[in-house]
């Protein structure tokens, strides 16, 4: 058993084999108690957790003997408190702290074999007690590679077997807990030999250092080393500028990666919303029609937040700019309980909105953000409410000519939130308690989204809420108020954009669905279509004198892009000097994308989605230049 815990073989030809040695024994020392508190706190909530459904004797003898690991392994970790790290503890470390290690780990293998509960949510509970464990044991059991190897074997190999010899999904669940270990085994080698490297490196730059100061007095000897000294700050130089090279490379790939899942998501999206769009102004039942709105909106607000998330310069400078904008709060709140009466109508909640008559129809500022707050706290409100009703009310606090500050609360009859859990519940991944992420599952980001929001918006947010009654969630924030709410609200008068156009448009798009959905949107506005499904047909049409007053150029296209078919038709046209406007219409919307556009040649730009009415005004902008 000794010579499990041996020196690795990755500091066996090493000089300082003993020194690295003796500091991974030390650094497993220091830092195992924390983790065997943990374990053992972890050990009383399963024993809980099972108490009604395992053997009480198996459960009481596996309680038992993790009660008894835990009070030996913190009596040898006090010990070495107490006293330096000598040899002598550095020898009880070695045969009795470590084996008690291992026989932590054979404690939780033992319990995920013979205590696996039959309870789907405490099966749940059970793997992510195992995956904690094991998680938390990189940090602590790398140092010293092959107790780690140990350590986390005796806990994922029992519990891939209990689910292996259970009929149906938990065969694949047996074999996704194979390939974590695998990973987990990778992890820690990595991280093994990291330490291990930064350890021979420290310990070799102390020998280096004690070498130099006895040969202060030896010029020759010092000469020497003071070349070698160079000869190796040159290779540290070069091998740092090459990493700077690697890592620049490696930005350079996430921003393309980035901006790949960027066009191809919107791709798609363009597909579904502009399909809803031309739904919308069809012949629909008033049902039907409720239900495209309540699906164009849910995409609509899928977009916006695809769109911070993929824009990797913001989320590079950990930055979210505020839009500031006109909207209608009241009809915002219409549209956002449209979309949440399915979910309440599940459990015959009500849901009510309060709007104070002094409110104004029309604020201005971040309507996406405010919407994403409030659905974050209406669906929260649901999730905890089992009967009765989810309020939503909107107030006033503080008017101003050109501002007015709302408080908005949402208010439900649900569990209600204990005073403890009240200090912390804003914070990332937190929620009430384990019962609750256990009953109604989630993440408990929501609210810590919810807390960012409102900061970068300057308000205030805060919880009132009673065990039992319900809850009520308030935030207030500040918003600017048109000089004319009611104009504010409407679209600019003076240019009236006719519903049917005239006019030969070239579609340069090469995805079938996107193909569709532009077609139909031209039919609706009464223009005239050619279709070339890359940039080298849409060359080969212009420079077959074929006549048309506008092109809407997709950018990224096989055989020839929309960039360099622009150029292309750019040249051509200085042969028979005449000029057609030229509109990207495409999913690259990143930064920077619409500069690209325009430098390339083109006259303006879409980004997909595209909307009807943004379409609409952009055609006819060009077109009437045209006339």
């Amino acid at each position: 058993m000794l010579d499990f815990f041996s020196q690795d073989e990755a500091i066996e030809n090493s000089k300082n084999r003993d020194k690295i040695w003796h500091e991974q024994v030390k650094f497993v020392a220091q830092n195992a108690a924390q983790s065997n508190l943990i374990s053992y706190a972890l050990v009383i909530l399963i024993t809980v957790v099972l108490w009604g459904g395992a053997s009480h004797p198996i459960l009481l003898t596996w309680f038992g003997s993790m009660s008894v690991i835990t009070l030996v392994r913190l009596v040898v970790w006090l010990d070495f408190r107490r006293h330096d790290f000598s040899e002598k503890i550095h020898t009880l470390v070695k045969r009795v702290y470590l084996p008690f290690i291992l026989l932590t780990a054979g404690g939780w293998g033992a319990c995920s074999y013979l205590l696996f509960p039959q309870e789907p949510v405490h099966q749940l509970l059970f793997a992510m007690v195992l995956a904690g464990v094991v998680a938390g044991s990189v940090a602590v059991l790398t140092p010293i590679v092959r107790v780690y190897y140990g350590y986390i074997t005796l806990i994922l190999v029992p519990f891939a077997l209990r689910l292996a010899g259970i009929d149906g999904e938990y065969a694949f669940l047996a074999l996704v807990t194979i390939f974590f270990l695998l990973a987990m085994i990778t992890t820690g080698r990595r991280v093994s030999h990291s330490l291990i490297s930064n350890l021979e490196l420290r310990f070799h730059n102390e020998s280096l250092i004690k070498f130099l100061s006895n040969a202060r007095n030896q010029s020759e000897d010092l000469n020497e080393e003071l070349a070698a000294e160079i000869e190796q700050r040159k290779r540290i130089e070069k091998e740092l500028q090459q990493a700077k090279e690697l890592a620049e490379s490696a930005s350079r790939a996430k921003s393309e990666f980035l901006a790949n899942m960027s066009h191809d998501i919107r791709t798609p999206m363009n597909g579904v919303l502009g399909t809803l769009q031309l739904l919308q102004h069809s012949q629909l039942s008033e049902s039907q029609q409720e239900n495209v709105t309540i699906a164009y909106n849910s995409g609509e607000a899928l977009l916006a937040l695809l769109n911070d998330i993929l824009d990797f310069s913001k989320i590079e400078a950990g930055k979210l700019k505020l839009e500031y904008i006109p909207f209608d709060i009241s009809q915002m709140l219409k549209e956002l309980l449209m979309l949440l009466k399915i979910k309440a109508d599940e459990k015959s909640i009500k849901l009510v909105t309060e709007i104070a008559s002094d409110v104004p129809k029309i604020i201005k500022g971040d309507s996406v953000r405010m919407r994403q707050i409030i659905a974050n706290l209406m669906t929260n409100a649901i999730k905890f409410t089992e009967s009765g009703e989810v309020k939503i009310r909107v107030s006033v606090l503080e008017q101003q000519t050109a501002a007015v500050r709302l408080r908005v609360e949402v208010i439900d009859t649900g569990i209600g939130i204990p005073k403890a859990a009240q200090r912390k519940l804003f914070n990332a991944f937190t929620q009430a308690d384990g019962s609750t992420t256990r009953k109604y599952g989630g993440t408990g980001l929501g609210l810590a989204i919810v807390r960012q929001l409102i900061t970068l918006m300057r308000g205030r947010l805060g919880v009132e809420s009673e065990e039992g009654i319900g809850s009520k969630f308030w935030v207030e924030v500040r918003f600017e108020v048109p000089e004319d709410a009611h104009l504010a609200a409407q679209p600019e008068q003076g240019i009236v954009i006719p519903d049917v156009m005239q006019g030969r448009v070239l579609l340069v798009e090469d995805n079938p669905v996107n193909q569709a959905v532009a077609k139909k949107m031209l039919e609706k506005l009464g223009l005239e279509y050619e279709v070339a499904g890359n940039g080298r047909e849409a060359v080969k049409l212009i420079d077959g004198q074929e006549k048309f007053d506008l092109i809407l150029m997709d950018c990224q296209m096989p055989v020839m892009d929309g960039y360099e078919a622009t150029g292309e038709i750019r040249k051509l046209e200085q042969q028979n000097n005449h000029h057609i406007p030229i509109i990207a219409m495409t999913a690259n919307a990143m930064e920077g994308d619409r500069e690209k556009c325009i430098t390339a040649g083109m006259d303006d730009y879409i980004a997909k989605p595209v909307k009807q009415t943004e379409l609409k005004e952009k055609v006819f902008t060009w077109l009437s230049k045209q006339a």
